[in-house]
Parts: structure tokens; sequence; C-alpha cells
């Protein structure tokens, strides 16, 4: 890679305007670190702020030229580092590419900028009574960098992931070649899929400009339960029957005990129940349903039926706007009150499968204590997503070793059981080693590959993925 000289600036600044591209003190330290605790500090040379599709060709086509790198960041809310300047060079922020430039009712498709935040889309949406569909816990994300990462979250069991709501986009290569993938025809077998591959790549094959997504009927009712039982295996039990019984939940969240205590304790605002008539609950469900009224009575009343069967300790009901808030509110926020509470933590997530995942998270809590160090988890027991958080109060230098430990068997482990080392936060540059070794030197070398086909010279977040 090519350090930037000062020809390359001025051009930059006659293309785009001299108040977006920043550099010097004028580059704020958020452009050099994501939310990845304990994460690399990486100050890029330049910040070029983007307005448009054509800025965006502009700029990957001057640093293409002059080989110098190139790294995507929307929100930067990441935590794998995968909007971090490893290599320097040049930050292409999208943040200003925030319109919603359509939204169309009969057709049910909205078009957008990737600055948009997911929240905003959420609420526009809602406005005309409809409703997009995934749900990732951090809701100022934007969209652009959740078709990126291909984020999911609770909703996924139901309605699926960010790439199932991808009808088309506009990608622009590192070589500043504009393609338009996908569309609004439902069927396409025309040559390879490029479309799937770009979302879910982590800005590492084009840069995402402009997305048309698939909306949804809003819901017209919907109701959450909390289950709560004596140990997680029962918990994973009942969660796999309701699946199985076909009572379609919006969520099915796996909560260990230990985290809803910690969490509860941390923003003195305790919501799951931790004991139940004298005794220790072990892990809870939180599911939703939804469906028209009648619809709802029944699937309440199989779930009520299935429940006694499989000795869950009650059923908690949550059926007001305020219950919703706080209980959802209180699930969203499991990762601020664990980071906010322990002078040191980090989070894994991965994907296990849901049969194996209380024992998965038995496991991870043996190996924390052997360490001194305190696991607290929760899932999605429907797509198997997991996220482990290790808490120690030890300084931050003391714990990572410890960590760097951890995570590896943790990893090992999820490979053994026939898990994947990542569910939603992808890979960036923390989780490389552990695809590697997931993937198998065979299915690594194919992915280098890929990336060499679409960026020859390697500009595009490098030090990502692969």
């Amino acid at each position: 890679m090519n350090p930037i000289s000062n020809e390359m600036i001025a051009e930059l600044e006659a293309l785009l305007g001299g108040n977006k591209v920043l550099k010097g003190d004028a580059i704020g330290a958020d452009f050099a670190h994501d939310e990845l605790p304990g994460g690399k500090f990486c100050a890029p040379a330049l910040v070029c702020e983007a307005a448009s599709t054509e800025d965006v060709a502009a700029v990957l086509t001057i640093c293409n030229r002059e080989a110098v790198p190139v790294t995507v960041r929307g929100a930067g809310t990441g935590l794998v580092g995968g909007s971090v300047p490893v290599c320097g060079g040049v930050v292409l922020s999208l943040a200003k590419m925030n319109a919603i430039l359509e939204l169309d009712s009969e057709k049910k498709t909205a078009r957008v900028q990737p600055g948009v935040l997911l929240e905003t889309l959420k609420a526009e949406a809602a406005a005309k009574g409809l409703y997009y569909p995934p749900d990732p816990g951090e809701k100022t994300a934007t969209i652009g960098g959740n078709a990126a990462t291909n984020a999911g979250g609770p909703s996924a069991v139901k309605y699926g992931v960010t790439r199932d709501y991808v009808r088309g986009a506009t990608v622009v290569l590192p070589t500043g070649e504009v393609l338009q993938l996908g569309g609004a025809t439902g069927k396409d077998n025309s040559g390879y899929r490029l479309l799937p591959l770009v979302l879910g790549s982590e800005g590492t094959l084009g840069v995402i400009t402009e997305l048309t997504l698939r909306l949804v009927e809003k819901p017209k009712t919907d109701v959450s339960l909390i289950l709560p039982f004596l140990d997680g295996e029962s918990c994973v039990n009942a969660a796999l029957r309701i699946l199985q019984e076909g009572m379609e939940p919006v969520a099915l969240e796996y909560m260990d005990t230990d985290l809803v205590e910690f969490a509860g304790k941390a923003t003195g605002n305790p919501v799951f129940p931790v004991e139940m008539d004298g005794e220790r609950v072990g892990a809870s469900l939180l599911l939703t349903l939804e469906g028209k009224d009648d619809e709802l009575d029944s699937k309440m009343e199989a779930v009520a039926e299935l429940a006694e069967e499989l000795e869950c300790l009650d059923i908690l009901v949550v059926d007001t706007p305020t219950l919703k808030r706080d209980v959802w509110g209180a699930h969203d926020a499991f990762h601020t009150a664990v980071e906010g509470a322990a002078k040191s933590a980090d989070e894994l997530n991965m994907a296990v499968p849901a049969a194996e995942l209380a024992g998965y998270v038995e496991y991870l809590k043996e190996i924390g204590e052997e360490k001194g160090i305190g696991v607290y988890a929760y899932g999605h027991v429907g797509d198997g997503g997991l996220h482990a958080y290790f808490c120690s109060d030890q300084s931050r230098d003391a714990f990572e070793p410890v960590m760097a430990e951890l995570a590896e068997l943790a990893y090992a482990k999820c490979r053994a059981v026939g898990g994947a080392v990542s569910s939603e936060h992808g890979i960036g540059y923390a989780k490389k080693a552990f695809l590697r070794a997931s993937a198998g030197e065979a299915g690594y070398a194919l992915m280098g590959r890929i990336k060499r086909a679409f960026d020859p010279k390697g500009i595009l977040n490098p030090g990502k993925v692969v």
C-alpha cells in the first residue's frame, strides 16, 4: 500500500469539496475505532465524506489507481473491528448518505441510502402501516452496515435476516466501477448471484451505496411471554418443542439467569425472574407471538399446555405497551449493562445448534470459572445465535491474555459441536484466525481468491475477513 500524496489530497478535495475531506486534527477519534472492547485504535490519514454513488466511485477510482487502502464506515457500531482502518489510508464515510429515497406502500418496498439508521427506517415504515423485520440490537446502526454484515437479531427465527429483505443494491467495486445488482423481479437465475455474495462481505468486496428493501404488512397484535425454568436444558427443550409444534414465534430468546441477574443489578431495574417460589431459576425463555386476537389466544393456550408438560415454573405475560417496552428494553440493554458494570469485559458471538446451546453455555461458564472470569449468556434459540459476555475485575492488560485463551477454547468447542464462529457480528479483524480454522484451508483460500477477483489490488477494507 502506498502513502497519500499531497497531489492525491488536492484531487480528492477538488472532486468532493474541501469540507468533505478531513485531515489532521479535523479527523475525530471516532474514526479510529468501533465498539470492540479493547480494540485497536488506528487513525486514518484522510476521511472522505461521500454524498452520492458518484462520490464513492470517484474516491475508489483514485485510491485504486494510487494503491491506497480504503475502509468504509457507517455508524461504527460494530463489535469485531470491521470499520477500523487497520492499514491507515482513507476512511470513506457514508454516514451523510442518509436519505430514504422512496417508500412505496403499494409495492411494499423502500429505497434507501446506506447511512439511514435502522431505527429511522423502522419508524418511517411503521408510519405507513408497514414493517421492516430485521431487528439487530443496535438500533442506531446504519442500514448499509446491517447489509454489509447481514445483521440478524431476535426476529430472525420467524422473519429471517437482512439478506432476506434486500431486493436490489447499487454497489461500487474497488476499481470505481458501478454495479446494479438484483432488482424488482422475484426470480433471477441469470448467472452467478453476486448480490448475496456482497451482502455480509463486510465492505471487503464492494461499497453499497443504495438498497432496495422488501417490507411486510405491520403485524396486527403481539404478546410476549417469559417462561422461567430450573435449568438451561429444560429451557432449551421447551424452545425446541415450541418450534416443533408450529407456533411460529417471532422471537425465541434463551436467557441465562446469571446474565439477567448481573444486568438487573447493573441497571438497578431487574425485570426478569431470578427466583420462583424460593428456587433459583436456571434460565428463562422470552418469546413473542403475533397474529389476530383469536390466533394469539389459541397460541397462548398451546404454550401454556406445553409449558406445564415441560415443567415451566410459571408464565409471565407481557401484553401492555409499558411492559413490552420495559422487558425488551432490558433485553436489548444486556450489552451496555454488562460492559458498564464490569471493569474488563469482552463479548463472543457464535452460532451453535439449538440442541447444544445449554451444554455449550455450561462449558463456557466452566472454562471461565477456571480462570476467575464470569460468563453471562443469552441466545436466539431459533437460529442458534449466542452472545456470551466474559467479565472480570482485572485490569484490561491482565484480562486480555486470559480472554485470548478463553476465546480459543470457546471457538474450538463451537466448531466441535457443529457451530459457526459468527452468527451476526461478522469477522472483521478480530475473528480472522477463528474463521480460518472454521472454514478450513481450502475454504479460506477460496474466500481469498474471491476477494482478489473483486479487489485485485487489495485496497478495500484490508486486514478484514481474509
